[in-house]
């Protein structure tokens, strides 16, 4: 049975950059809101977890707290991308569990691998 990865994500070009890159090795389920990702992860179960950092309503920080608050950071690993590379942020994403930090625009082979490594 195939991974499957959550991409939280409202940009529909790193919607569609996500989905064409990961899908030929894992099922991609993507959606276009925090609050969407969130009502995804309640009902589905999911191996990893792509949250952009600004997002209409609520934050990938505030995902990744609420993630974090229901214990299942052990069990998912969280990255969170953004288009800004402040290291307050990244700081913050990791002391909440992230397991890593993607800055965009991404290198496709570069993504693929960390993704790959993590849910091996």
């Amino acid at each position: 049975m195939a991974k499957r990865i959550l991409v939280i994500e409202d940009d529909p070009d790193y919607q569609e950059l996500h989905q064409t890159v990961f899908s030929a090795l894992y099922e991609v389920i993507v959606v276009d809101s925090a609050e969407a990702g969130i009502s995804k992860l309640d009902t589905e179960h999911f191996n990893l977890v792509i949250a952009d950092i600004n997002l209409f309503g609520m934050t990938g920080l505030e995902i990744l707290r609420k993630i974090n608050s229901a214990g299942l950071t052990q069990e998912i690993p969280v990255v969170i991308c953004t288009g800004q590379s402040d290291p307050f942020t990244k700081e913050q994403a990791i002391e909440l569990g992230a397991a890593g930090f993607v800055t965009k625009p991404f290198a496709v082979e570069a993504m693929l691998s960390f993704v790959g490594a993590l849910l091996k």
